[in-house]
């Protein structure tokens, strides 16, 4: 029997059946599930390393704003009320006939839930110590040189007991970052005194990479 040009348009027009609903939508939940599962681990690679790139951000510009200012500017590292921060403070008092008054010039909270940590494991490629979070100047030792880290107009990064001494002594250093007890949200910053060069590191619990 012949169709009419009628019952082939309506034949072609019939559109999905049941089966292929089926798998396009068996298709999508597969896709939805695999998504939320790797969920947690994409925003915990996107907190930690938005967390190096402030501190690689605040550090040079504190590096920048030494020498266009040719001031002194310290920075420190700590945690208040359970968050990491990083704030740089000019520091006139050390600078001649600049003043006493110590303007703080930012503080910047670290992204949350990222702290200073460090983990067990080989240092980064800079191999500026890895005994504390924060370690400048003598190895092992926490939180930097007693009298603080300034960079200075000429882009160093020096121990602030040393510029008050009148001979400034660049120090290197390291800022290690990552929620504590999970190995995979290792990063790292590095700072090398004499040249200012600063370096951003993921490690992930393995190798350490250069941002």
């Amino acid at each position: 029997m012949d169709h009419s040009p009628l019952d082939c348009r309506q034949n072609s027009e019939r559109g999905f059946s049941m089966i292929e609903m089926v798998v396009v939508v068996a298709i999508i939940l597969i896709i939805s599930a695999m998504a939320l599962i790797n969920l947690p681990t994409t925003m915990q690679n996107i907190h930690s390393d938005t967390a190096v790139r402030q501190v690689v951000t605040q550090l040079r510009q504190a590096r920048e704003y030494a020498i266009a200012n040719r001031r002194y500017v310290q920075v420190t590292f700590t945690t208040v009320g359970g968050l990491a921060q990083i704030q740089m403070i000019q520091r006139n008092d050390k600078t001649v006939g600049a003043g006493a008054v110590n303007p703080v010039l930012s503080t910047v909270s670290i992204q949350v839930p990222m702290q200073f940590v460090v983990f067990g494991g080989p240092d980064t490629p800079d191999g500026f110590g890895n005994g504390a979070a924060i370690e400048f100047g003598t190895p092992g030792v926490a939180g930097g040189p007693p009298g603080g880290m300034f960079f200075q107009s000429d882009g160093e990064l020096v121990d602030g007991g040393t510029v008050a001494a009148g001979a400034a002594s660049p120090i290197n250093g390291s800022v290690f970052l990552g929620v504590a007890g999970t190995a995979s949200t290792a990063r790292a910053v590095t700072v090398m005194g004499t040249t200012g060069r600063i370096h951003g590191w993921s490690s992930g619990g393995g190798a350490w990479t250069q941002f």
